[in-house]
C-alpha cells in the first residue's frame, strides 16, 4: 500500500477563498481540515476544521464570505476550536475533490494548511493511481510531491510540516553536534550559528522536536 504527500499552492484565493486566512501564520498556529464531504443536488461542500489561533477572526471571515451558507465555530479553550463550514463549492475546490475522489484512492485526514499558503494532502492507493491523481490536478495549481512511501499504520506517515526556520535550526544543531552523546555543542553555540538569541533557538528546536517526536510515537498532529 503506497502513500504520498502532495503540497498544493495557488495564487491568492485560487484554492479557496478561506485558504489565505487559514494559512495566515499571524492568525493560526495550526489549521487542519479533519473531514470533507460534498452533495450534488445542489452542489455543496461541508468541512470540519481544527483551529489553534484567532477563532473570532475566522468567524468574522466566514460571516463575510458570500459562498458560506452556514457555519459554526466552537471554542474549546486556549485558542483551540473547531469550525463547521457549509458552502457553495469553489471551482478549484470542486476540481480537486473530483481528482482525489477517483476510484481506488483514499484521502487520509487531516489536510494541513501551512503558513506558506499551501495545503498538504495525504493520499493512499496504488502507485499508478496516485500518479494519475497528481497528473489530473488542475494546471493552475502548483504541485509539489513531498514524500512517497509504504503506508505504515503503526505511526504517522509524515511529521507535522516543519517551518523553514525550524528545519534550519534542526540541521544546524545536528551538524554542530548538539544531538551527539555526549553533547558536542551548547544551546548558545547553536543560537550563534543561527544568528538569534538562545531563547529563540530553544523555541525553534522544541517546536521542531515536538513535531518529529509526535510523528514517531503515532500521536497524530
Amino acid at each position: 500500500m503506497r502513500y504520498l504527500i502532495v503540497r498544493l499552492t495557488g495564487d491568492d484565493v485560487l484554492l479557496h477563498p478561506l485558504v489565505p486566512t487559514l494559512t495566515d501564520g499571524s492568525l493560526f498556529r495550526e489549521a487542519l481540515m479533519l473531514d470533507w464531504t460534498v452533495s450534488l443536488a445542489p452542489p455543496r461542500s461541508t468541512v470540519l476544521l481544527y483551529l489553534d489561533g484567532d477563532l473570532d477572526a475566522f468567524g468574522a471571515v466566514l460571516a463575510d464570505r458570500e459562498i458560506v451558507l452556514d457555519h459554526d465555530v466552537t471554542d474549546v479553550g486556549g485558542g483551540r476550536g473547531y469550525a463547521y463550514v457549509h458552502s457553495e463549492p469553489h471551482p478549484t475546490e470542486w476540481e480537486l475533490f473530483e481528482t482525489f475522489s477517483r476510484p481506488g484512492l483514499v484521502v487520509v485526514s487531516p489536510l494541513r494548511y501551512a503558513a506558506d499558503g499551501s495545503v498538504s494532502i495525504r493520499l493512499v492507493g496504488s502507485l499508478e493511481r496516485l500518479q494519475a491523481a497528481v497528473d489530473a490536478i488542475p494546471e493552475a495549481v502548483e504541485t509539489e510531491i513531498e514524500r512517497v512511501g509504504e503506508y505504515d499504520l503503526g505511526r504517522a506517515a509524515v511529521p507535522g510540516r516543519l517551518s523553514d526556520r525550524q528545519r534550519e535550526a534542526l540541521a544546524v544543531a545536528f551538524e554542530a553536534g548538539y544531538y551527539e552523546v555526549p553533547r558536542e555543542a551548547t544551546r548558545d553555540e547553536v543560537a550563534a550559528a543561527l544568528d538569534c538569541a538562545p531563547s529563540t533557538a530553544s523555541e525553534h528546536l522544541r517546536k521542531a522536536e515536538r513535531k518529529v517526536v509526535r510523528a514517531q510515537l503515532g500521536r497524530g498532529r
